[in-house]
């Protein structure tokens, strides 16, 4: 190899390192969230704290590992209460890049905090209040102590449209500048059948057309085929 081949392909590698270290540290945020994805996650906190038959109980907080794990730009963690039912929805709405927030599965923290499985995860259609569907996954667990109360749990992502329960396309809505995810969780008796009493679908029935729109879907976005 005589020394201008030589020369041209030391400058290709270095190329090549800067270029693959650019894509991993703007895929990972290396440098900090862009400012209109933290100006969606701001935009979350103007939810409103009561509508249909709920009213906002509480508002809490994310965990600073839950923060850094999901590279979360934004977020809301409240429980609202029916005025009519006494039921309770924990519900937690977050937005970040797509790959950290599409990776988290919720029933494997479930696993990890003293709970059951009563009913694996199914896929679900929520009618909501407006008439559109909306897909989640639901499961129901069983605490491990005396009272073996249930708990009921659903989740989804979203591009900002419709809610989806879609993970075996999951790698595709990686293609999205960001997404939002979604967890609804509610506390049942222990005899509770959710089949017929299901607070989390209840809801979202209501909830989903209040939140969207708080939520931005990115311009140009198609359905995947």
């Amino acid at each position: 190899m005589n020394r201008f081949a030589l020369v041209l392909a030391v400058l290709l590698v270095a190329v090549l390192t800067l270029a693959s270290g650019l894509v991993h540290g703007w895929m990972s945020n290396r440098w900090g969230l862009p400012e209109d994805l933290v100006a969606l996650g701001n935009k979350l906190q103007d939810i409103p704290d009561q509508f249909g038959d709920w009213r906002l109980e509480s508002s809490g907080d994310l965990s600073d590992t839950e923060i850094e794990m999901l590279e979360c730009a934004g977020y809301i963690v409240r429980t609202y209460v029916n005025r009519v039912t006494g039921d309770k929805a924990n519900v937690a709405l977050l937005v970040g890049p797509s790959m950290p927030i599409s990776l988290h599965r919720p029933g494997i923290c479930w696993d990890s905090r003293g709970h059951k499985v009563l009913e694996k995860e199914r896929r679900v259609t929520v009618r909501d209040s407006e008439g559109s569907d909306q897909e989640f996954w639901a499961m129901t667990f069983q605490k491990n102590d005396l009272n073996k109360g249930l708990v009921r749990d659903y989740y989804g992502w979203s591009d900002g449209g419709p809610w989806s329960y879609e993970t075996e396309r999951r790698l595709s809505l990686t293609r999205r500048p960001y997404l939002y995810k979604i967890e609804v969780v509610s506390p049942l008796p222990p005899h509770a059948n959710p089949a017929t009493n299901d607070p989390c679908r209840r809801f979202l029935e209501q909830f989903v057309p209040v939140a969207k729109p708080y939520m931005v879907q990115p311009s140009g976005t198609a359905p995947d085929s």
